[in-house]
């Protein structure tokens, strides 16, 4: 009799494989008893059976049963096999359609050739399906716990390493180096595809991959365990650890991150303009960005069903920088960027998208909305939230600029100027005639809103 064994185990934390080994060994024994020939070995080691994750081995065994070569499988335990009764229900049918036969170590044979032994099966898969959701409630329950005493849960990041003390990890200084350049750069306003190309230019590599990417530079800097921070329940806490990085300067570059559009976290800087997309038409509200024309280049609302609305990009820039300095020179400038003027509007707005996710949630709990209408609105609550966040976060400036505007403000990168253009300006619109009569280059055809006035 041509007899496939199964070995699967959920979690290897050594790596060693010798918990499937040791299924191995038992399953041959059993096969030498009863004098059957081991034909084939499939072993699924550090797979959930519970989690809904492929099972590479276990489809493999399933084509093997399918192309009539297997006689019979043994196993450990039935768990071993399924954890989804919905999975063991195709398995059901398999094994009643090919005529083989299953055993396990613990449970003896599957006899599925009458109702009785079909319920018996059943009943196995369900009792395994039930354990395995006890456990996982133990484990988050276990996890939140260990959270709320200030304990990491998760993956380590870069720029850390495990100690002996579980759930407190440790600073990887060479890594550690690495990390803290990074933060520095993103507060420079410097773009994660040109922080990134630059590890791969210095020989620097993730633990994980050969390069280092857009994404992956996010990911780095996105572990609250790098400022000392623990996640509990949406809620940052401080860690029982230190950091890589100080938590305000964890959070300051995570929320510069998120104040600035899209486009503008992953472009290198030199192509950055000072005021594309900060500027609108008056008229329109139609969004001017960086342009040219014949004789000087230009911001314009240029493009299908657009008003083509320019002005020239020299008189613009120095027409809003000289404003800009003037005002950071004043002193109550300091304040507008580390004052909690506006916050209180910013906490009733994130404490009402709080209470609708809240609601949204308690809808689905109790089967009064699916996940899937759910889904989209949470999503939507989310990135609003992640929004006012990232406003409600000071934004960290060098304080020298406040003491010496010009000086300061040439040595800046184009995204640190604009964050601080974005903080001192609720709005810049563009007329399409000025007092003048509207010549291209006339900077009075600009119109300024401050923020906070």
């Amino acid at each position: 009799m041509r007899v496939a064994l199964y070995c699967r185990i959920s979690r290897d934390e050594l790596g060693d494989g010798l918990g499937v080994e040791r299924q191995e060994q038992d399953c041959r024994a059993l096969a030498d008893r009863r004098a059957w020939t081991v034909s084939h070995v499939f072993t699924d080691n550090d797979v959930s059976a519970f989690s809904g994750r492929v099972r590479p081995a276990y489809q493999r065994l399933v084509s093997a049963i399918e192309a009539d070569q297997v006689d019979a499988v043994l196993a450990w335990a039935p768990e071993r096999l399924h954890r989804s009764p919905r999975e063991l229900e195709d398995f059901i049918e398999l094994i009643e359609r090919a005529g083989i036969v299953v055993e396990t170590i613990k449970a003896g044979v599957w006899d599925v050739s009458s109702s009785h032994g079909r319920l018996v099966a059943r009943m196995l898969g369900a009792v395994s399906r039930a354990e395995s959701e006890r456990t996982g409630e133990r484990v988050s329950r276990a996890h939140q716990q260990a959270k709320a005493r200030g304990l990491w849960r998760g993956p380590i990041p870069y720029g850390m390493q495990a100690s002996a003390m579980p759930g407190s990890p440790a600073i990887n200084e060479c890594e550690a180096e690495v990390v803290r350049a990074v933060f520095l750069r993103i507060l420079r306003g410097d773009a994660l595809t040109r922080i990134a190309s630059d590890l791969n230019e210095a020989g620097q590599r993730p633990r994980r991959g050969l390069r280092w990417t857009h994404t992956g530079a996010l990911r780095l800097i996105s572990s609250p365990a790098l400022g000392g921070l623990i996640d509990v329940e949406g809620e940052l806490i401080p860690a029982s650890f230190a950091g890589v990085v100080d938590a305000e300067t964890w959070l300051a570059a995570r929320a510069a991150l998120r104040r600035r559009p899209r486009g503008e976290s992953r472009r290198p800087r030199e192509k950055l303009t000072l005021l594309g997309g900060l500027i609108t038409c008056a008229e329109h509200g139609h969004t001017c960005v960086g342009g040219g024309a014949a004789h000087a280049a230009t911001y314009v609302a240029a493009g299908p069903g657009l008003c083509n609305v320019s002005i020239t990009r020299r008189a613009a820039d120095d027409f809003i920088t000289k404003l800009a300095l003037r005002r950071l020179g004043q002193p109550d400038a300091q304040a507008l960027f580390y004052s909690a003027d506006g916050a209180p509007h910013i906490e009733r707005q994130i404490s009402e998208l709080r209470r609708r996710r809240d609601d949204l949630a308690a809808l689905v709990a109790d089967g009064l909305l699916t996940g899937a209408a759910a889904r989209p609105r949470l999503q939507d609550l989310a990135d609003r939230l992640i929004k006012l966040e990232a406003e409600r976060a000071p934004r960290r400036v060098d304080s020298a600029v406040f003491t010496a505007p010009s000086e300061t403000w040439a040595t800046w990168t184009q995204p640190q100027r604009r964050e601080v253009l974005r903080t001192l300006f609720a709005k810049l619109t563009l007329r399409h005639v000025g007092p003048r009569g509207g010549p291209r280059a006339d900077p009075t055809r600009l119109h300024v809103e401050w923020a906070n006035s």
